[in-house]
């Protein structure tokens, strides 16, 4: 190495010294990837010496005796230069050359401990420029974020050694706010406000270089907020004559205004028209058709809102109205049970109504203490008998009035109970000879009437005849196949009852005089008793039914007229 290459190498560490200052007992050096940096410690050098230089106390350098040129290891040899000042120059720096260097010198005349020095390296790269990012979607370097949200930008400068941040707004720093806050690489807004839009930039800086991002541009948004319609009528609209503008209102940044007409888009028709975009809407003129609830959407990017419905007064001449109840209809006919609660309601199809009036058979309605009108609704609180009568409401507006057409309420109430009775009144009936007639009686309304013999519907019998809407059943003659439980069911389109079972008492009466006292041969299905009358002697045979047979008379009985009963 020429004389002159030393001296250039000596001033240029000279000047990086100068530039960073007194130094300390470790001095801090700074270097450029891919540069050249000089390492110098400041030590009394003898004469005969032995210089070596470590990185990291560890991994040997380089080393020089007197007279012998300097031994470098294999990883420095041609990337490094020892002068005769101690002086060590590293080139081509790398990120990985960091770390702490240390100069050892030992007096070889003396023998003397050797006597050390360190220095430590960082090494910078050139910066390239960094991303500054948001946590919001970015569009063409534009980002939307909504007013009174967590934002953050990032400045992302990848791997590289950056040793600060800043971050402008407009050319100015932007972590000045109380909202806001830097901590290195990211500014947080908390939260951010509509004043913080603007375009950002972020710098990076290390000893060496520094760089700037591309600008960032913030468009702080608000929700959409406070959606209101007004119209400019101040009473009732006349179809066909008027006009009336419909205004919307709204909060919010970027908004746009949509129109709806019961819950549907607004029509296409030439009769509407948008104004001042989209904000007001201009009806002329009015028709019937405009009846129903407008309501105006507004929207941007964040949110949409709707406003409240507004339902235009307008003047039309009436319509029929629909009568309506709370119970099933057929043919305008409705059976509510007595007792419930039942409402009417004249529904007039949101037209302009002043005055509502409800009519039974032709006289208002709403005078008895349990009936209560209110407006469109009229309430049977409860509902009675009496209530049932051809009902209609009438509608009215200043300029026309109508009348539905009639409801028939016919009142119900259920089968409270049912009995079943006999025109029997002799007592037994005699089979092929006496008949009956059996009468079945209810409480309740549109009662129908059905027989059942046994627990089985009443079978098809020419001795059975149903009478006066059958409830009456009459059987000529009886027989003795009519020795049955006989029940009858009332039933109407709210229940049904059952009456209790009535059984027919079947049997004939034969009169005779009894000369013996030998056994009484018996030749009828089934004997019950032999009594005489008048007197409180019987003989009980109690003869097993179905088969004959024959009974003691005790001595008493002899000479007695007698009856013998067979049932």
């Amino acid at each position: 190495m020429g004389q002159s290459d030393l001296s250039q190498g000596l001033s240029l560490c000279i000047l990086l010294l100068s530039a960073l200052g007194a130094v300390s007992s470790v001095e801090n050096v700074t270097g450029t990837e891919g540069k050249s940096v000089y390492l110098t410690v400041k030590l009394d050098l003898p004469a005969q010496r032995q210089v070596t230089w470590k990185v990291n106390s560890s991994i040997q350098i380089v080393t020089a005796l007197p007279g012998v040129s300097p031994v470098y290891t294999d990883s420095y040899r041609d990337r490094c230069s020892l002068y005769g000042n101690t002086t060590l120059r590293l080139d081509n720096l790398t990120l990985t050359d960091t770390g702490e260097y240390s100069l050892s010198v030992t007096n070889l005349e003396t023998g003397a401990p050797p006597v050390t020095g360190s220095v430590y390296l960082t090494v910078y790269s050139s910066l390239t420029p960094p991303t500054l990012k948001v946590n919001v979607p970015t569009t063409n370097g534009n980002a939307y974020p909504v007013n009174d949200t967590v934002v953050s930008l990032h400045c992302d400068a990848g791997v590289q050694n950056v040793v600060n941040y800043t971050f402008y707004r407009d050319g100015v720093p932007a972590c000045s706010q109380p909202h806001v806050t830097c901590n290195k690489d990211f500014l947080y807004f908390q939260p951010i406000t509509m004043s913080d839009t603007g375009r950002y930039t972020c710098k990076i800086e290390n000893p060496v270089s520094s760089n700037t991002s591309q600008p960032l541009s913030l468009t702080v948004i608000a929700r959409v907020s406070g959606v209101a319609l007004s119209s400019n009528a101040s009473g009732l609209l006349w179809a066909g004559k008027d006009s009336v503008r419909l205004t919307c209102s709204a909060l919010g940044t970027n908004v746009t205004f949509s129109w709806h007409l019961d819950g549907a888009p607004l029509p296409t028709n030439p009769r509407y028209h948008l104004m001042n975009s989209n904000s007001s809407l201009i009806i002329s003129p009015v028709e019937r058709t405009d009846n129903g609830s407008f309501t105006c959407t507004a929207s941007n990017s964040v949110n949409s809102e709707t406003s409240s419905p507004l339902t235009l007064s307008l003047g039309c001449p009436l319509t029929l109205p629909a009568l309506k109840v709370n119970v099933s209809t057929t043919n305008g006919n409705a059976y509510p049970v007595n007792g419930t609660i039942v409402s009417l309601h004249c529904d007039a199809g949101g037209q302009n109504v002043v005055n509502y009036t409800f009519y039974r058979d032709g006289v208002t309605a709403c005078s008895q203490p349990h009936v209560t009108c209110d407006k469109d609704f009229l309430y049977f609180q409860p509902i009675m008998m009496r209530d049932t009568g051809t009902y209609t409401c009438k509608i009215e507006n200043p300029i026309s009035s109508n009348t539905s057409q009639p409801l028939s309420l016919t009142v119900t109430e259920p089968v409270p109970g049912v009995a079943l009775s006999s025109n029997a009144s002799s007592g037994l009936l005699c089979p092929g000879k006496d008949s009956v007639r059996l009468t079945c009686s209810a409480l309740g309304t549109n009662v129908t009437f059905s027989w059942h013999l046994d627990g089985a519907p009443l079978p098809t019998n020419p001795r059975y005849h149903l009478m006066n809407s059958n409830s009456s059943l009459i059987i000529s003659p009886v027989e003795r196949t009519d020795n049955g439980s006989f029940t009858c069911t009332a039933s109407n389109s709210l229940n049904s009852k059952t009456s209790s079972p009535l059984t027919l008492s079947l049997g004939c009466k034969y009169y005779g005089m009894l000369m013996t006292n030998e056994n009484i041969e018996v030749s009828f299905l089934s004997v019950d008793y032999i009594e005489v009358p008048g007197s409180n002697l019987s003989l009980v045979s109690r003869l097993r039914r179905g088969s004959e047979g024959s009974a003691a008379v005790p001595q008493q009985l002899v000479g007695h007229r007698i009856k013998i009963v067979d049932i």
